[in-house]
């Protein structure tokens, strides 16, 4: 489990250009942007959802009820060490519903072994830093295509 923001106008991007010229960037002046979190599953598949405005607490425990709604077993969960994973509200919820929900955490400084990193660099190479979207829907789908 991982969580990124991506933004309707990118803040970033690679493009060719002939020597000495600028590049034209599209932008369509927006600074809205989506927090996104991520499931990999033991097979390889990859789950994600909405987290809202805030990455917090509250919608992390929302996107994890909504995960074990759609794969319907029990979860094992290996991640980060992001604020909303170590609160106090997040150690009660694993500890209430521990008959379903076990989790680990990353050691310190090791995003080399969260494969949701690899995900996460990857979209932002190969889609959000290239272009702008016309509004936080179509960032979406777009999202959910390239997944």
């Amino acid at each position: 489990k991982d969580e990124s923001s991506f933004y309707v106008d990118s803040n970033r991007s690679k493009c060719w250009a002939i020597k000495g010229s600028k590049p034209i960037k599209f932008l369509n002046g927006s600074k809205a942007k989506i927090n996104i979190g991520g499931f990999y599953t033991e097979n390889g598949d990859f789950y994600w959802y909405d987290l809202g405005i805030k990455k917090n607490t509250d919608s992390f425990i929302k996107s994890l009820i909504k995960f074990k709604k759609e794969i319907g077993r029990k979860i094992f969960l290996l991640m980060d060490r992001a604020p909303w994973h170590k609160s106090k509200k997040a150690r009660e919820f694993f500890q209430k519903n521990k008959y379903w929900l076990q989790m680990l955490l990353f050691p310190p400084a090791t995003p080399d072994r969260n494969p949701t990193e690899y995900c996460w660099k990857m979209t932002r190479e190969d889609l959000t830093s290239i272009k702008s979207f016309k509004n936080i829907k179509v960032l979406k789908e777009e999202l959910d295509e390239f997944w």
